[in-house]
């Protein structure tokens, strides 16, 4: 019988219609990605199982390593050895199909040591709005799942907190009354406990647990896991389109995403919606199959002749999308400007942010920044090398530091690799676009911004200003750029609410006693730590930034634009006579050769000096071997060049590119570059489309528009898993629950954008609208930020002028 339900895929995965059951597939927990995964009619609602270990030292054992996962078709089990890093426990998981159900098994080669480990649980762990407001049943309590966790907390007896059960006993049956939701797990031989996560750490989920016997060897927890399945249950299907819409000129196509059982071949409809007569048809036809992608099918319901402006909404199966506008001005209006008149804003450090009767924070960290500790391995990535690479002691203030910059984005950080990329891409806006919009007061001196109040000023030059003073601060305290800033306390880093807090806003005096302060210091060691190491890459990618901010500064700020000229400049020249230096630390940028090229083009451009312009010719062979990553920067100073050798070799690594680059494109529906790894794609296919631009521009007859405006559609709707615009606020549907400052409220800042839907392995695209803590796909970060104002200009730009 239960090969009749339940079947191992090739990817290995147990699968029945309307359930799948993934074993260690994903290796990200502290994402909630991985281990046991149940993903129940449609959605990824369990994961994350599996046994977890305190040790008597007082620390948990982390998560273990998975080997080799074991597939028995005819059996339809899964067996996966897994060991945790941390002490020599190893121990294996079986999960076995039994009618509509799963056995999972949890056996222990050798018994758990009582002198080693404190306690262990066999756990998995309930993704929480999947079941707000449904019931829980076992023997000893029921209730309905709380959207807050306000009671689930009890004192032990040595002081401590623990999780209170919501209920326990040998079986826990939930949401019994929803058909597409119930779930029962059953202890066969020992007792279940659902517990509430959230009540001592807000990102955590429900957990449902078993204790693991300490002193006994064998089979020690045996669950049954039955999800109900609807007889025959479809996916609905899903309509993606931009939720913004379409320029009349453009490829206009509903990307329709379906179930693989769907068997019937409806046709779709594009409806027009004015005052008078409400909708009318406009188009119908059939949806061209596309073929599989991951584990969906897809369909393509193209409506491009429709040219009409107007408002819109796609139909098919009973399913809606829209309404969308098809207008020539259809990217110059509330699409680009939330992010750069709300996002950028708000995300500004040392700096207090208002709209209206709204405060957004305070001016905030102005006691930047202590040197870090060296050496040390700091959470987030950061790392300080052996050596601090300035004049400075560990925990010594380093001034020039507290300006500028924006908090990125999630956290508070200012990592100088994103502050870079965000600066390029700003200045590169402002130099091909204009991008003129003035809606923000920016008041630097007196660390204050006010959103909605003109000042006359274009709010994206203020904004590169801004982001150029946190760049240049390193270069001011010890000459060349710092890794980046972050909290020193894992308190402090992981707080939600008003950052104006997260410090005391006073300089650290070692003199100062720890409750004193006096003259602007204060003995409270809350500054946070500066990363100082010197690396060649990093030191490239900010005079790339540098060079393109002073281009755009000039005849609004011209002295910072000189001193970003003159630093971009100096720092070149550091590094072109001077041995390479590399430092991996977070946010630091790889490739040295290649942020050569970038910052060449880039000092070529700013400065027409022949010294770029001969160091470029000599990276030919580097152009031509990184065409993917430096062949837009090359073709943007390839007519100033005037080599016919640079040109002929530029542009036949470019076709071979060209070639590539179509064959990737054809590889899903969607029309872009799709390789998650952990994080969704969205601000990688951004820097993508940014770069892409260029190439448009360049070279016309080799590259094509569509690549860029489908980067666009994606952003915007028109992407796996769901059809959500991926920028807060914009669009029909958008992401307005998102992993911002603001997440904890479980709201959004208008503009941010997302990296949007991930991969959770093998072949399941996810996008979880409406709950923020799923960094992995709604968090916020500036990079994507500034591209995305790019590629939207870029695309009107396209469409509208002609590039």
């Amino acid at each position: 019988m239960s090969e009749a339900i339940w079947s191992v895929t090739e990817d290995g995965y147990l699968h029945a219609q309307g359930a799948s059951v993934l074993a260690w597939h994903n290796a990200y927990p502290q994402g909630k990605q991985g281990g046991i995964e149940l993903i129940h009619h449609g959605e990824r609602v369990a994961t994350c199982g599996g046994m977890r270990v305190s040790l008597t030292s007082g620390r948990s054992a982390g998560w273990p390593r998975a080997g080799e996962r074991t597939a028995d078709p005819e059996a339809v089990e899964l067996s996966v050895p897994l060991e945790f890093r941390s002490a020599d426990l190893k121990h294996q998981v079986r999960l076995t199909a039994e009618g509509g159900s799963i056995r999972v098994s949890l056996e222990l080669p050798a018994p758990l040591d009582p002198d080693e480990v404190r306690e262990a649980s066999f756990c998995i762990d309930l993704y929480p709005p999947a079941y707000f407001g449904r019931t829980f049943h076992a023997e000893r309590g029921s209730g309905v799942f709380p959207r807050d966790a306000g009671h689930a907390v009890a004192r032990t007896a040595e002081g401590g907190v623990k999780l209170a059960p919501l209920a326990e006993g040998p079986r826990l049956v939930i949401a019994p009354e929803d058909a597409g939701q119930k779930l029962t797990i059953e202890g066969l031989g020992c007792q279940v406990a659902l517990t509430d996560g959230r009540a001592t750490f807000e990102e955590a989920w429900f957990t449902v647990s078993s204790p693991v016997p300490l002193g006994r060897a064998g089979i020690l927890i045996e669950w049954l896991l039955t999800p109900h399945l609807i007889p025959g249950w479809r996916r609905a299907p899903v309509i993606c389109v931009s939720q913004v819409g379409y320029h009349p000129d453009q490829a206009k196509r509903a990307v329709i995403e379906l179930d693989t059982a769907w068997q019937e071949s409806t046709g779709a409809a594009l409806f027009r919606v004015d005052s008078e007569r409400g909708e009318t048809e406009v188009l119908s036809g059939p949806v061209a199959p596309w073929g599989r992608f991951l584990r969906h099918g897809y369909g393509i319901f193209d409506f491009t002749g429709v040219r009409e402006p107007g408002l819109y909404i796609v139909r098919y199966a009973g399913e809606s999308a829209g309404p969308f506008r098809i207008h020539p001005a259809v990217y110059r209006e509330g699409t680009w400007q939330p992010t750069l008149t709300r996002f950028f804003p708000v995300q500004m450090c040392h700096t207090r942010v208002s709209c209206g009767g709204r405060l957004w924070h305070a001016a905030c960290h102005l006691d930047d920044a202590l040197q870090a500790p060296a050496p040390h391995e700091h959470f987030d990535g950061y790392r300080q090398g052996a050596a601090t690479d300035t004049p400075f002691s560990p925990h010594e203030h380093i001034p020039h530091l507290d300006v500028g910059g924006w908090h990125d984005a999630g956290d508070t950080d200012l990592a100088a690799g994103s502050q870079a990329r965000t600066v390029h891409a700003l200045a590169l806006a402002r130099e091909a676009f204009g991008a003129a919009c003035d809606e923000t007061t920016v008041l630097p001196r007196e660390r204050i911004a006010r959103i909605g109040v003109p000042d006359g000023v274009p709010d994206i030059v203020q904004q590169i200003a801004h982001g150029v003073q946190c760049l240049l601060g390193g270069y001011r305290a010890c000459g060349h750029s710092f890794c980046g800033i972050i909290a020193s306390r894992a308190e402090a880093y992981y707080q939600r609410g008003e950052v104006s807090r997260m410090t005391d806003n006073l300089v650290y005096d070692p003199q100062l006693a720890e409750e004193e302060a006096r003259d602007g210091r204060s003995g409270e060691m809350d500054d946070r730590w500066a990363f100082t190491n010197r690396d060649t890459s990093l030191e490239y990618q900010v005079a790339a930034a540098l060079a393109a901010a002073a281009r755009v500064l000039k005849g609004h700020e011209d002295e910072l634009a000189a001193e970003c000229l003159d630093t971009a400049e100096a720092a070149w020249q550091f590094e072109q006579s001077h041995p390479p230096a590399e430092h991996r630390s977070g946010y630091v940028p790889r490739r040295p050769e290649c942020q050569e090229v970038i910052a060449a083009a880039e000092l070529l451009i700013a400065t027409g000096k022949p010294l770029y312009r001969d160091r470029l010719l000599e990276l030919l062979p580097v152009i031509r071997e990184n065409a993917r990553r430096v062949g837009w920067a090359a073709a943007r100073v390839a007519p100033e060049l005037a080599d016919p050798a640079f040109a002929d070799g530029l542009r036949e690594a470019l076709v071979s590119y060209r070639d590539e680059l179509s064959n990737e494109l054809a590889e899903n529906p969607f029309g872009v570059l799709y390789r998650p790894h952990i994080w969704g794609v969205a601000w990688d296919i951004l820097h993508f489309a940014l770069a892409h631009y260029y190439l448009v521009r360049a070279y016309p007859d080799l590259f094509d528009r569509e690549a860029v405006l489908a980067v666009v559609n994606y952003v915007l709707g028109c992407h796996p898993g769901s059809n959500v615009s991926l920028v807060s606020g914009v669009g029909r549907r958008s992401q307005t629950v998102a992993f911002g400052i603001n997440r904890a409220d479980w709201s959004y800042v208008p503009g941010g954008v997302i990296s949007g839907p991930n991969l959770i392995r093998p072949d399941f695209p996810e996008l979880k609208d409406g709950f923020p803590f799923i960094w992995q796909q709604s968090e916020y970060v500036m990079p994507g930020a500034g591209s995305y104002i790019f590629c939207v200009l870029a695309a009107d730009a396209l469409l509208n002028t002609g590039g």
